[in-house]
């Protein structure tokens, strides 16, 4: 078996995380939705993961 990874860098700070009450922060897809959503559009994608360093 073999996998294709696209990576692809926002140019918009996210500026909105979403919260959950076992887990905490997390970014979900209407996060990031505007900044993605032509990628997805063009693409046949399985899975999407956002990656981000919060910062303190």
């Amino acid at each position: 078996m073999s996998a294709k990874c696209n990576i692809y860098k926002l140019n918009n700070p996210i500026t909105k995380l979403s919260y959950d009450q076992e887990f905490g922060y997390y970014v979900a897809p209407e996060d990031v939705e505007e900044q993605i959503k032509e990628v997805v559009k063009d693409n046949d994608f399985d899975h999407i993961f956002i990656v981000l360093k919060l910062r303190r």
